[in-house]
């Protein structure tokens, strides 16, 4: 087992003390870790002097233990994952131990003064990003509103009761991805990180405004928000087929009619046949525009039937129209 001790007290120490463990004389913004530890890498941003950007890529090929020290700043870590992580809670610290429990994706909103010990066994494979909100950069909202220091404390409390019910929002699921496991076609730079980093930044403040109750930000019942997601992504892997409709796919999640509606657009801001129509037209965009294929070809491919029905919803969609000859 390999073992790495470390706080979140100078995150330019810690990008240095990983890059002295695993990866020494790269200058690269990934860290990337021997093979006889894991596949992937490391990636540490700072968006600004007070907020940093972690990013967590790899597969472990041994069992690796993380122990983070409290530290005695209030920073507020904000960690979004998409595996899932079993927790105990001790008087100072968390025990957290991976586990391959189905999750679409989830946040933990923490307090560094608050340790945590984690163990990432052999084949786990980790894919998370981590938002680090130095207490200087908090104390200016707290300055001004006494109720945002209230609400965030609250979300922080929920936060370690209920820690793995924050489900991603599907914005935070595309942002996350975006981050996380962006596009080979996509340029991967420094901005690329830092603009989607602050983006998902945003979407936390705007939950913690939201907060009234201890409950879910999102008043989402969380035994069933696996099942949503598994209809959404349904939804996207099958786009090349006529909308199924609200009945069937409520059938698949095993809900009722209207639970499943009004769940899936409070998670998507959509609802189902919209989700579907948006993914139909981002598709229909990149096989277009990325790998150059004709409007008929999409129309064929994604099951258009009405040329100008397609290129009008198209352009609403994109102020452009799908013609590359245009």
């Amino acid at each position: 087992m390999y073992k790495y001790s470390f706080d979140f007290a100078d995150i330019d120490n810690l990008r240095n003390f990983y890059r002295s463990q695993l990866d020494p004389g790269s200058s690269s913004d990934r860290i990337y870790f021997p093979k006889k530890i894991a596949d992937g890498y490391l990636s540490y941003y700072k968006i600004s002097p007070e907020v940093f950007l972690l990013i967590n890529n790899y597969k472990a090929n041994v069992d690796i233990k993380y122990i983070r020290r409290p530290i005695k700043d209030k920073d507020i870590i904000l960690h979004f994952r998409k595996y899932a992580l079993d927790h105990q809670f001790e008087t100072n610290q968390i025990i957290s131990k991976y586990s391959d429990s189905y999750t679409p994706g989830n946040m933990r909103c923490m307090d560094a003064q608050y340790g945590e010990q984690v163990l990432i066994t052999k084949g786990a494979e980790v894919k998370s990003t981590m938002i680090v909100l130095k207490s200087t950069y908090t104390e200016p909202y707290f300055m001004k509103s006494s109720t945002m220091a209230e609400k965030l404390d609250h979300y922080i409390r929920c936060s370690h009761q209920h820690i793995n019910k924050f489900y991603l929002s599907y914005k935070q699921s595309n942002l996350f991805d975006q981050i996380v496991t962006p596009k080979n076609s996509t340029v991967e730079n420094y901005l690329y990180y830092i603009a989607r980093g602050i983006r998902l930044l945003e979407t936390f403040w705007k939950d913690v405004l939201k907060w009234e109750t201890a409950s879910n930000p999102f008043h989402i019942n969380s035994a069933q928000v696996g099942n949503i997601y598994k209809v959404s992504n349904y939804l996207e892997e099958n786009l090349q087929e006529p909308f199924v409709g609200v009945d069937q796919l409520a059938a698949m999640a095993h809900m009722s009619r209207t639970n499943f509606f009004n769940m899936f657009k409070e998670i998507h801001d959509q609802t189902p046949l919209e989700f579907f129509n948006n993914k139909k037209l981002e598709s229909s965009y990149n096989l277009i525009f990325g790998d150059g294929l004709s409007i008929k070809e999409v129309m064929d491919t994604l099951n258009y039937s009405n040329s100008s029905k397609f290129k009008k919803a198209f352009f609403n969609k994109f102020d452009v129209f799908p013609d590359t000859n245009a």
